[in-house]
């Protein structure tokens, strides 16, 4: 049987070990200005829960358009899997965000 673990959302960084199989999430804190570069999760759909602060996540929904939308805490987006996406914050606080990704 595998190790139950405990950890805590409020400190960025991993939470699920990198050898769990399908499911990986992580704590993100972002000061103001600060940006999380365009990536994409491949084949994996991927959800962004926001826990504090406001967040813009850029998402490309084409190759030549970006749809942006703007997100607080207690609000969430779902980005399908091979969708390029940022996440920029944008304003004069401090955001945190947890992400989830799924195959």
């Amino acid at each position: 049987m595998r190790a139950i673990r405990r950890v805590s959302y409020r400190r960025p960084g991993r939470l699920i070990p990198k050898t769990a199989g399908g499911l990986r999430a992580g704590a993100i804190r972002l000061r103001p200005g600060e940006r999380m570069a365009w990536h994409s999760t491949g084949d994996r759909e991927e959800l962004l829960i926001i826990l504090t602060g406001r967040l813009r996540v850029e998402a490309a929904s084409s190759a030549t358009r970006i749809r942006r939308l703007s997100v607080g805490g207690g609000e969430a987006v779902f980005l399908p899997k091979r969708t390029p996406h940022a996440v920029v914050n944008a304003s004069n606080a401090r955001a945190t965000y947890l992400y989830i990704t799924g195959a």
